[in-house]
């Protein structure tokens, strides 16, 4: 991701941003970063990392409390609700960027290669996603790469 959210920044954003950038990046700062228009403000990534990371470690301490409280039954169908939040990342993109579109249906089609394909299925789910990852995104940046755009802010 934090590769992606690079070429959103402007090609005089310094290192030292660059790097600090890359160590706050979470799903849901890169699913509201990768929407802005125009260049990334390093500012504004400052500002969603400065709000979502201790929500993130609050609503962690939160859930691993109520886990310790709630039964199973409830637990499992709560774990469920993470894939619903990517989903729900990923579905208003894709639907208004045919590229984002095309990229997500690639990952999904490559990761049932992965899953049932003999070989491959043997492959940890972990190991499978990062290289379903790494190959769809680099297929991805290199078909496709992003025009550098001016910012308008």
């Amino acid at each position: 991701m934090s590769c992606a959210l690079s070429q959103k920044l402007s090609p005089d954003t310094p290192f030292f941003h660059r790097f600090f950038m890359a160590c706050g990046v979470t799903d849901e700062i890169f699913a509201v970063s990768v929407s802005v228009k125009g260049w990334l403000s390093p500012y504004y990534h400052y500002g969603q990392t400065a709000v979502a990371w201790p929500g993130w470690a609050f609503g962690t301490l939160c859930g691993a409390l109520a886990g310790d409280v709630l039964p199973p039954s409830i637990t499992a169908a709560l774990g469920m609700a993470l894939y619903g939040m990517f989903v729900a990342i990923v579905v208003p993109a894709a639907t208004q960027d045919v590229k984002i579109r095309w990229v997500s249906i690639s990952a999904i089609l490559l990761s049932l290669v992965f899953t049932y394909c003999p070989g491959l299925c043997t492959i940890s789910s972990g190991t499978r996603i990062i290289l379903v990852t790494l190959i769809v995104s680099g297929v991805a940046a290199w078909l496709c790469p992003m025009k550098e755009e001016v910012n308008h802010a």
